[in-house]
């Protein structure tokens, strides 16, 4: 391109430029000001009564009775009815804590919660349990994994309720 056509382009984009911000900017003649009035609020100083020799009183609540009426039949036997036994596996009971920390850290790192609580026959060493799982199936499907993360061949699976 040559010099004349650059310039050319250069001075109609320009014109271009200040008609379109001459035309498209709000002109002040159509504007409108609103003007808000805000009232104004009492200061709390002006308030003409005086609470502070307030002094409380019982209130007759002879006039209020409240009638309950259960129309819900009562959820207890269903409740009763469902089993809230969840279940965990019992890989092995370990008398070094340092023993119990690095399996539980073990199924931790493989993903399965687990937990140590004392043994019940013998006060000297920790139990530690795998889960706890909703089913005994849950455990069954997973149970080579949990025996190999343990380092057994057979653990035990046990009811338990939190």
């Amino acid at each position: 391109m040559n010099f004349n056509r650059l310039a050319g382009i250069f001075i109609t984009s320009t014109i271009v430029i200040w008609i379109l911000i001459f035309a498209l900017s709000p002109q002040p003649k159509y504007q409108t000001i609103n003007q808000i009035i805000i009232p104004s609020l009492p200061i709390a100083s002006e308030i003409s009564e005086d609470f502070s020799n307030m002094e409380p009183s019982e209130i007759d609540d002879s006039k209020f009775k409240v009638e309950i009426v259960d129309n819900i039949s009562s959820a207890k036997s269903i409740v009763e009815k469902v089993d809230f036994n969840l279940y965990v596996y019992k890989v092995g009971a370990f008398g070094s804590p340092e023993t119990v920390t690095k399996v539980i850290k073990s199924f931790g790192d493989a993903g399965f919660p687990a937990f140590a609580e004392p043994n019940q026959s013998n006060k000297s060493l920790i139990t530690v349990m795998v889960g706890p799982f909703v089913s005994q199936d849950d455990i069954k499907t997973n149970q080579a994994v949990l025996n190999k993360i343990a380092g057994i061949t057979m653990g035990e699976i046990i009811t338990w309720n939190p």
